[in-house]
């Protein structure tokens, strides 16, 4: 490696490590049996729990995927956060209510209550996956920052320097095992109050660092702020098409990305979210009462619609800044690599340290997030209900031990998203996490809607509204060009629909088939679930 960072940004960075740790260890009391460990003893304050949701909120994702988005194109992609206030509104109404007063630590333990465990199985395997794409989204994005920073050369020899050189390869690998085995570290000894209160210092982090780099580039652009606001070319900023109307076919165009597919997109995976994660249930459960939950989940919500508005301004600045004779950025740069090449080249050296402490921020507040929740949910809903622990090892050290499991689980798939993003580099690494985790969690939610909305319909109704469905979402995610498998079929078409839609349709077909059996049930020629009927009874 031919160039490091200097001294000072050395220390800012290692100093902001050393205070995760810290914090793990001052709370890490709390979380010494599993009640601890997963919910902090019930005890916590809606303004702490709503900074964490915001950090979850803001994993790097947000932080290198939404300027990367802008950059490409234009702000299509805000109206994502714009669907999130509607949902929060739904949350607060129903789900808060719901969980607090059904479950004890697992959002999943619904399912099992009304549908049986197979669907708590189905929805816990559904939730493990598409937790793992995300942390491995979230580790693989920051790599891409913190690389440049280590070694220049190497990373910025062109836009797709890094697929192709080896000692690029290796140095992405070595800093996803890094990063992965600092979270992991502070996550087992912390348990959720390290994740909420470290989740506090890293959106602070996170907010410095973001408001420093958009301030010295609307700050240094000629005519200042004002020149800065002026020089944006109209179509950067605009949100894209209204509707996916396709004026010259006559015909709707369901592979655009409209503002009606994102809008649908983003309330359909805010609502999930909010209804169907681990990690804001959660943080539900970890609230005092009812009334500092519902605070933690309107703070993350309409803190997160303006912060976004920054991330998306940085990525339309990094785009103009191109298109200037004295631009700071190399010609061809890939959108994903924009935004770390600023940071190693454009700022003063001590606040090089504090952005890419940010960039770590972000991603530790949405791996820290996902590694717990994962873990409770195995030992919650898989190992505890079939007695796979043995009774001399205490729970407190299997749920640590299947933090540690995940943690290595999500790194791996880390590595494994690097090997796709090489294949297809045209392809934003948020736009793959959307894909992927609208596909993931499309039947989960639509089961979990079932489970709220239709609770009277018959356990098989449930189970085949999910059969149905799950041909569909694999179409959807297999059968798309560069990222088709060799294995399918050729006589299998590949799928035209947006990647945003495959989710939403999945559960769209879950609720359609859970609507056939409700009419039969009130027709009387179906039987209503056994739950319900208990439940009746026990009303009565």
């Amino acid at each position: 490696m031919s160039q490091f960072l200097t001294r000072i940004d050395l220390w800012i960075v290692a100093g902001y490590l050393l205070a995760m740790l810290l914090i793990a260890l001052r709370v890490s009391k709390g979380s010494r049996d599993v009640e601890g460990y997963v919910v902090g003893g019930r005890s916590m304050s809606g303004i702490v729990l709503g900074f964490s949701v915001l950090g979850t909120f803001l994993s790097s994702i947000t932080f290198l995927g939404l300027p990367a988005k802008t950059f490409k194109g234009d702000w299509n992609a805000f109206v994502f956060g714009l669907a999130l206030p509607p949902a929060a509104l739904v949350a607060t109404l129903f789900f808060v209510p719901l969980y607090r007063k059904q479950t004890q630590l697992s959002a999943y333990e619904l399912l099992a209550q009304r549908f049986g465990p197979w669907a708590r199985v189905y929805a816990d395997l559904s939730y493990l996956v598409l937790q793992l794409i995300r942390v491995g989204t979230v580790l693989l994005l920051v790599a891409f920052a913190v690389a440049p920073l280590i070694d220049a050369e190497a990373m910025t020899a062109g836009p797709t320097a890094m697929y192709g050189n080896f000692d690029a390869t290796v140095l992405m690998v070595g800093i996803l095992i890094v990063l992965g085995v600092l979270v992991i570290i502070y996550d087992t000894v912390g348990g959720i109050r390290a994740v909420i209160w470290t989740d506090v210092l890293q959106v602070v982090i996170l907010m410095i660092g973001a408001f420093w780099c958009i301030g010295q580039i609307m700050l240094g652009w000629e005519g200042g702020i004002a020149g800065f606001f002026k020089s944006i070319p109209e179509d950067k900023i605009s949100l894209g098409a209204w509707t996916n109307w396709n004026a010259e076919t006559g015909s709707w165009d369901w592979a655009l990305s409209s503002v009606l597919v994102v809008f649908i997109y983003g309330l359909t995976e805010n609502l999930r979210n909010y209804g169907s994660d681990q990690n804001y249930v959660q943080r539900m459960l970890a609230a005092r009462d009812d009334g500092e939950a519902v605070k933690s989940i309107w703070i993350g919500a309409l803190t997160y619609v303006p912060v976004s508005v920054i991330f998306c301004l940085i990525g339309t600045a990094l785009w103009m800044n191109t298109q200037l004779d004295h631009s700071t950025l190399p010609a061809g740069i890939e959108g994903d690599q924009a935004f770390p090449y600023f940071i190693r080249h454009a700022l003063p050296a001590p606040i090089t340290g504090l952005v890419i402490a940010a960039v770590l921020a972000a991603a530790m507040s949405t791996v820290d997030s996902s590694l717990n929740s994962c873990s409770t949910i195995l030992l919650v809903d898989i190992l505890r209900p079939l007695n796979l622990v043995p009774k001399s090892i205490p729970e407190i050290i299997t749920i640590r031990a299947c933090t540690v499991c995940f943690g290595i689980l999500g790194t791996a798939v880390a590595a494994m998203l690097l090997i796709i993003k090489g294949q297809d580099q045209s392809k934003a690494l948020m736009d793959l996490w959307w894909q992927y985790a609208g596909t993931a969690g499309g039947g989960m939610f639509g089961l979990f809607l079932l489970a709220w909305l239709m609770p009277i319909i018959p356990r098989w109704g449930a189970a085949a509204g999910v059969l149905f469905s799950i041909p569909f979402l694999a179409w959807g995610t297999l059968c798309r060009d560069k990222l088709r498998p060799e294995w399918v079929p050729d006589a299998i078409p590949n799928c035209t629909i947006h990647p945003f839609i495959i989710g939403v349709t999945g559960t769209c077909i879950i609720l359609a088939v859970g609507a056939i059996c409700l009419v039969g049930v009130k027709a009387g020629i179906l039987k209503p679930n056994r739950w319900h009927e208990l439940h009746k009874e026990t009303a009565k």
